[in-house]
């Protein structure tokens, strides 16, 4: 009951599954919010109160609404809900006006619920899904959640929730479950698999009815599929309504791991090539393959690097050095071909190379020897073993086999040969001469199989002795040695015929030469051209023990260059006057050379001498090349190099030295064109007023000076000056008087003790200075002179004149006197002093000195 007496009922609504209360006084709108919930009341109501209590909005189509009373007794009712099916809004109103002392013994709570029609389908949220599934994902991963919805209002009703579970082996599932929230209905949901695509994955996929999960029931690998997404169409149906049903489409796209190797067309290959063969052959081209998607991604290498081949991306093997491809020195070559995959795990496989060269006609057939030695003596026949050649070639097959033949010189036919052994025989007799050899230089060819031929030759020399005794082929031999050589130097070989065994000897000169059985002339000592005989005559003989013979030998010693040119002394000292003419003979400085030839030959050449000497290259004579000083250089040290023309060069050196001797080509040269001196007229006789000084650069005499005085100006007898000839010291010997002589002018000359003398001249001006030897003299003895007594003060009355014989005169002198009435200037101007006035009747005359 309010303060006023009335009494107000709390009415509550409770709005289920939505969970939206309203709250108000009664004809009330409310709007039920299904995305909020909870229960509120209405308000307060006034006893009495009769009509609609609230209207509630937003009713879902097909939602049953429906008031549940909550009040006991159950028959006491106070409100009723109207609603009709279908409509979106209902109406809460009184059945009867509310009392609240009824309502008050019981619980004045109702309850508006809303009961959801199960009357829509389950809804996926899409239509279609879409999953990137790796063919070796780990099997019981979660790969998708899928949602459907219930077109009925009810929350639980709307909701139908999928979940994708299960495992399988190669490939994961789509597991999809759906759940209807319809509160009540509760009907089951049937699973099941509409369709797949491609069609050869029906049997691949399963799914259960009740869970709605999705298997994989067989393995799938991705190598196998032509695509790969296969498409799973699912359905959900109610089971008490097989017309309610939600469709989904399941994408599952296989994606491909990288779990196959690379595989080669072959394990191994086995390839031929031509040896020599150009870098860039192709010898094959290695197919890689691999199941995975998008074939073989990688890397192909030859390993070792070292092999000389390369490989290309694409497979292709090419020759990458041809130096090395010689058969004749490796036959054939193995490496790997190394296949590496970018991806992980980054499977690396490999397959073996063999390759064999083939063989190429790229070398010619290569005799033993250059040339072969064969005989044939006096008992031939035909048939017989003369000498046997022999070639090599080193390429296969035919291109190594061998054939010889005789190309030149078996004119006559003597001579056969095997083409397969290279045996030369004889073919028939050869009419041998007493005493002479025949000689047969026969031409071996030796060429191979290719099909372009190679060859090279030899020389075989066949000598055929007729019957001899031991001979010289030769009576005089004829050699040269050099001298010094150690001994054992082979001079010659003498050649000879014996058919037996020989002796060999040397009769003459045996303690210096020797001779082998082989007949090698050979030294026993070291031969000195210098001190020994040049030539020597030696005999030699050749003996079987019944016949021999003998033979002269002329050997002839060659001088080397083993001696150095000698100077006959050194140093060499020469004079030469400085004033020698270019050109002029100076001195030999001859050398000598006790070799031979060549070897003696000296050429002469100078060092130093600054380019005024020269040497002749040939008679080492040495002669003047420029104009000499003595003044400037006096001596000249050059070194004088004597060389043989031997190889190699052997020299010597000596000393020259050249004294330039002195000619009077100089005369003294005073260190002063002019001297200068002053003396005072009052200086004593016999004062050294200054000393001359002359200097000539010559040597001895030439270079001694004397001094003389040869003219003065004003002359005088006796002279005033005297000049020492020896020191140049110039001496006063008369009295000077300034005021008759002031200058005098002396001319002096410097003559040397050359013949004849050279002279150099110079002079001497020498001052007199003054002396104040002379009083200065007034031109009168006294001086008279009338005034007016009106003189004016500063007024001049004489001048005095004043002479002093003296230099400059009287003009430096200055006077004394004695009056107070008159001034004397410094010219001797006599005036009245100023202020000084004249007056005849107090003063008329005036005396002062």
């Amino acid at each position: 009951m309010d303060p006023g007496g009335l009494i107000q009922i709390l009415l509550l609504v409770v709005v289920s599954v939505c969970l939206s209360g309203v709250t108000g006084s009664p004809v009330a709108d409310s709007t039920i919010n299904c995305e909020a919930g909870g229960n509120k009341p209405l308000g307060a109501v006034d006893e009495g109160y009769s009509g609609d209590v609230e209207v509630v909005h937003g009713i879902a189509p097909g939602s049953s609404v429906k008031l549940v009373p909550y009040i006991f007794p159950t028959h006491l009712e106070f409100l009723e809900l109207s609603f009709t099916l279908g409509e979106t809004t209902a109406t809460v109103r009184t059945k009867k006006p509310l009392d609240a002392d009824a309502l008050a013994s019981y619980n004045n709570t109702r309850t508006l619920k809303i009961n959801d029609l199960n009357d829509h389908g389950p809804v996926f949220e899409q239509k279609s899904y879409s999953i990137n599934v790796s063919e070796a994902r780990e099997v019981n991963s979660e790969l998708l959640r899928v949602k459907a919805v219930d077109g009925d209002s009810s929350i639980e009703n709307r909701t139908v929730t999928y979940s994708i579970a299960g495992s399988f082996r190669s490939i994961l599932p789509e597991a999809i479950k759906a759940q209807d929230g319809d509160t009540g209905i509760n009907m089951t949901i049937i699973y099941s698999i509409s369709s797949v695509s491609p069609d050869t994955y029906q049997h691949n996929f399963n799914i259960d009815s009740s869970s709605g999960v999705l298997s994989v029931v067989t393995p799938i690998d991705r190598e196998d599929m032509n695509s790969s997404v296969i498409s799973v169409s699912i359905k959900a149906a109610q089971r008490d309504d097989n017309l309610k049903t939600a469709n989904a489409i399941v994408s599952v796209t296989v994606e491909d791991v990288n779990d196959n190797a690379p595989e080669f067309d072959q394990p191994d290959y086995s390839v031929t090539l031509l040896e020599n063969s150009p870098v860039e052959t192709v010898l094959f081209k290695a197919i890689v393959t691999d199941r995975d998607q998008g074939g073989f991604v990688g890397t192909l290498q030859i390993r070792p690097e070292s092999a000389p081949f390369s490989i290309s991306s694409d497979g292709t093997v090419r020759v990458k050095n041809s130096t090395v491809l010689d058969r004749e020195t490796t036959e054939s070559f193995t490496f790997n071909i190394e296949a590496r995959e970018t991806n992980p795990p980054n499977t690396v496989v490999n397959a073996q190379v063999s390759v064999t060269l083939l063989d190429e006609n790229d070398n010619s057939p290569e005799f033993i020897r250059s040339t072969y030695e064969g005989k044939v003596f006096a008992n031939q026949t035909v048939g017989m073993l003369i000498v046997q050649v022999k070639a090599e070639d080193p390429d296969a097959d035919v291109n190594g086999q061998i054939r010889y033949s005789i190309d030149f010189g078996n004119n006559d036919g003597y001579f056969s040969i095997n083409e397969n052994t290279g045996q030369i025989s004889l073919a028939k007799t050869i009419p041998l001469e007493e005493n002479r050899i025949l000689e047969f230089p026969l031409y071996i060819t030796a060429r191979d199989g290719g099909v372009i031929s190679r060859s090279s030759s030899a020389q075989v020399n066949v000598r055929a002795p007729g019957d001899s005794k031991p001979q010289f082929l030769h009576k005089i031999y004829r050699g040269t040695v050099e001298e010094e050589q150690d001994p054992g130097v082979v001079i010659l070989k003498v050649n000879f015929l014996a058919i037996s065994a020989v002796t060999l000897r040397v009769e003459t000169q045996a303690d210096k030469f020797d001779i082998s059985s082989t007949g090698e002339f050979s030294t026993k000592m070291k031969l000195d051209y210098d001190e020994g005989p040049h030539n020597y005559s030696v005999e030699i003989s050749i003996s079987d023990g019944t016949n021999s013979d003998s033979a002269v030998i002329e050997v002839h010693v060659t001088d080397i260059n083993d001696n150095s040119p000698v100077f006959a002394s050194s140093p060499v000292t020469k004079s030469v006057p400085e004033d020698a003419e270019v050109g002029s003979n100076v001195t030999a400085v001859p050398a000598t050379d006790k070799d031979s030839s060549f070897n003696k030959e000296i050429r002469y050449s100078l060092r130093g001498g600054e380019g005024r000497f020269a040497i002749d290259p040939v008679s080492g004579m040495v002669s003047l090349a420029g104009a000499l000083d003595r003044e400037t250089k006096a001596e000249y040290s050059m070194l004088v190099l004597a060389e043989d023309q031997g190889h190699p060069v052997r020299s010597a050196t000596a000393t020259l030295v050249v004294q330039v001797s002195d000619v009077n080509d100089n005369a003294p040269k005073f260190s002063k064109a002019e001297y200068q001196a002053e003396v005072l007229e009052t200086e004593s006789v016999g004062t050294n007023l200054l000393t001359l000084s002359a200097v000539d650069p010559d040597e001895g005499a030439n270079g001694r000076v004397t001094y003389s005085i040869f003219q003065q100006d004003p002359s005088s007898d006796p002279a005033v000056f005297e000049l020492d000839s020896s020191s140049g010291t110039l001496w006063l010997v008369q009295t000077l008087d300034y005021s008759k002589v002031k200058v005098y002018s002396l001319m002096v000359q410097a003559s040397d003790g050359g013949t004849p003398p050279l002279v150099g001249n110079g002079s001497v001006v020498v001052k007199v200075k003054d002396v104040n030897n002379n009083p200065p003299e007034f031109s009168k003895g006294s001086y008279d002179v009338a005034i007016s007594e009106n003189l004016a003060s500063g007024a001049s009355i004489l001048s005095l004149e004043v002479t002093d014989k003296d230099e400059g005169g009287f003009s430096n002198g200055h006077f004394l006197y004695t009056s107070d009435t008159f001034d004397i200037n410094k010219q001797g101007v006599v005036s009245l002093r100023k202020n000084a006035t004249l007056d005849r009747e107090t003063k008329d005359s005036y005396i002062f000195q």
